[in-house]
């Protein structure tokens, strides 16, 4: 079963107040802070996958976005604790949104969140290996930039490149999802390595210039 979420540690200040502690003020509007979820009542109420679905409605997470924002913004607020608070709290807000926008980012977040798996980490690279048929797909890729990259019709191998790339993007994401919504965490801990490669790869084609015979692959973050 799926544990609930701890407080987000690198949230501002969440303590709750106690008796021989003066309560501190709450922003009108200001959302439940608990985990990047909580801040998106309207959008996630179920909170992240086994309980909801992976896939969300980036149109809808925007405009709360958006609707939070507007209700605690810092410009709302005179120099003072509460838009130092407010301030705080718009960064926090922020901070969930592009999370949570964007696929890998979302999957590293509920991976290491709740079930303490990060692919991010320091050590990443051999405890996160990347898997052998994946390797050599990227390889692939690479020899093929070094074969083309100084041809005459280069660019335009590179934009084909580009969109088998997104082709495996779409698909690892959609992997992805499922796996998470199964609560397969080792297939979904596998799809999640694969796709910061392939955002990896897809970042270096989009750096690509004429004459490089090369990309860069660098971990996403």
């Amino acid at each position: 079963m799926t544990q609930p979420p701890t407080t987000y540690r690198r949230s501002a200040s969440t303590k709750a107040s106690t008796p021989t502690e003066p309560s501190k003020t709450t922003l009108a509007g200001a959302p439940d802070i608990t985990n990047h979820y909580t801040i998106f009542p309207q959008t996630l109420p179920a909170g992240p996958p086994p309980n909801s679905p992976f896939a969300i409605s980036t149109g809808d997470l925007r405009r709360e976005f958006l609707q939070l924002q507007g209700l605690v913004h810092p410009d709302k607020y005179p120099n003072g604790a509460e838009k130092q608070q407010a301030e705080g709290l718009s960064a926090r807000i922020n901070e969930a949104y592009r999370t949570l926008l964007d696929p890998l980012q979302r999957a590293q977040y509920i991976l290491r969140e709740w079930h303490g798996i990060d692919v991010t980490a320091e050590d990443a690279s051999t405890k996160h290996a990347l898997d052998a048929e994946t390797l050599m797909e990227v390889m692939e890729v690479q020899e093929t930039i070094e074969e083309v990259g100084e041809s005459a019709d280069a660019e335009a191998q590179i934009n084909a490149l580009k969109k088998e790339n997104e082709e495996r993007i779409v698909s690892c994401v959609e992997s992805l999802g499922e796996a998470l919504d199964k609560g397969d965490l080792e297939a979904a801990r596998m799809e999640c390595i694969r796709l910061r490669f392939w955002y990896s790869v897809g970042e270096g084609l989009r750096e690509w210039e004429p004459g490089n015979t090369e990309i860069r692959l660098m971990h996403t973050s």
